[in-house]
């Protein structure tokens, strides 16, 4: 081969070479690029809350706090994540609350983002309106008060703390710590994971059915007409008892436990 051809082929190779390097360069920038632009992200949804009378949230795989402010419309601002997949809607006079299902896919940024939060600030004009929270996963803190509470936890960790005149409380997994106001009737549903409860007004009636897991109540020291049933698992009460009593207390455990002790004077 002659020189002339060696020359030539060896100017190749290093172009050649040269042109890989700026490739894998300009590989690697865009990869920096894209991992700054899946980084950490927030977004805000806003509705005219006007009329409403009910709150229908519900929650999967992020950390969720509702509380009341001083707001003119129902604010939902999410950190961690875009607010897409969130929904904020009213729907007649039920103001809609949904978290997206991300679930985990190596095809989304999502899995890079970090933990996802959102925080539901309500007027102060919608105090007291009823409410249906369910929480699949994650964790959903909850101050305010409410007129009708249906609750619903099947995963995760539930904290309530406030104000209603009715509790309906469902618990499927996970754990609910609940400190309410002013609850006239309550009713405890376990089936897996555990409640730990304190109502701080003595109510008309609660009624409990345990079937795993654990009830930990706490009620104002009053007397209280309780009846119980219990096929396996535990029942144990230091309230004072008293079949005159109008507070009735009806408990089922089958499986499980149920402990039901005395606070201070209700309020």
């Amino acid at each position: 081969m002659s020189g002339t051809k060696k020359s030539i082929g060896a100017i190749t190779v290093v172009i050649a070479a040269f042109g890989g390097v700026v490739m894998l360069g300009s590989a690697a920038s865009a990869a920096v690029t894209g991992l700054q632009q899946i980084g950490p992200q927030s977004g805000q949804l806003t509705t005219d809350a006007r009329g409403v009378t009910s709150i229908d949230l519900e929650v999967g795989g992020a950390e969720v706090r509702v509380m009341f402010d001083d707001v003119d419309e129902a604010e939902l601002r999410v950190e961690g994540a875009s607010a897409n997949g969130w929904t904020l809607r009213t729907d007649g006079d039920e103001l809609e609350v949904h978290g997206p299902d991300r679930g985990f896919d190596w095809w989304s940024p999502d899995w890079l983002r970090g933990d996802e939060r959102a925080v539901l600030v309500l007027p102060l004009a919608l105090e007291g309106v009823d409410a249906d929270l369910t929480l699949h996963a994650g964790s959903l803190d909850v101050v305010g008060e409410f007129g009708g509470l249906g609750v619903d936890v099947n995963a995760g960790a539930l904290s309530l703390n406030g104000d209603a005149r009715d509790l309906d409380l469902e618990v499927n997994a996970g754990r609910a710590d609940i400190e309410l106001r002013g609850v006239e009737q309550a009713q405890f549903t376990i089936s897996a994971g555990r409640i730990v409860s304190t109502l701080a007004s003595v109510p008309d009636s609660v009624d409990f059915t345990v079937s795993a897991g654990s009830l930990d109540l706490t009620l104002p020291d009053e007397e209280y007409d309780l009846r119980r049933q219990v096929s396996a698992g535990s029942l144990d009460s230091s309230l004072d008892e008293s079949t005159d009593s109008p507070h009735r207390i009806s408990g089922s455990v089958s499986a499980g436990s149920a402990t039901l002790r005395p606070g201070g004077a209700g309020e």
